[in-house]
């Protein structure tokens, strides 16, 4: 075996995986998805959906701590439960707004849709006693 093969396969993965550049972030690439999808007809001011993409990026976020602390071993699901109700207030906002402002835009609409039964489905495990 080879030390500088390990060394250069090493480094080779170090390389693919550096931070996002700055305006690549979640929501511009959304953004701009939408735009491409549907450039002319956006059924939504633009105002709006940022404010939803806000607030997905929150739930994300959200759920991103969600399974750091359950991955650590001195967390309690006690310590977690705030957590978990945050996020199920968090999606209930999200799915409000999302039913009254974008019936029309179903690709927003298939975002909210397909956050939501994320967040829900790890809430239903943690209430059903999955991580016991």
């Amino acid at each position: 075996m080879d030390i500088n093969e390990i060394s250069n396969a090493y480094h080779g993965k170090l390389a693919s995986s550096k931070k996002v550049k700055e305006g690549n972030g979640f929501t511009q690439i959304l953004e701009k998805r939408l735009t491409e999808i549907n450039p002319t007809n956006l059924q939504t001011p633009r105002g709006a959906n940022v404010d939803i993409l806000k607030q997905s990026d929150k739930v994300l976020d959200l759920l991103d701590d969600y399974a750091r602390e359950l991955a650590d071993p001195a967390k309690t699901l006690r310590d977690i439960e705030p957590l978990v109700e945050s996020i199920k207030q968090e999606v209930g906002i999200i799915e409000s707004v999302g039913s009254d402002k974008f019936h029309n835009d179903k690709d927003l609409e298939r975002l909210i849709k397909d956050l939501a039964v994320t967040a829900n489905v790890a809430m239903f495990k943690f209430h059903r006693g999955d991580y016991i």
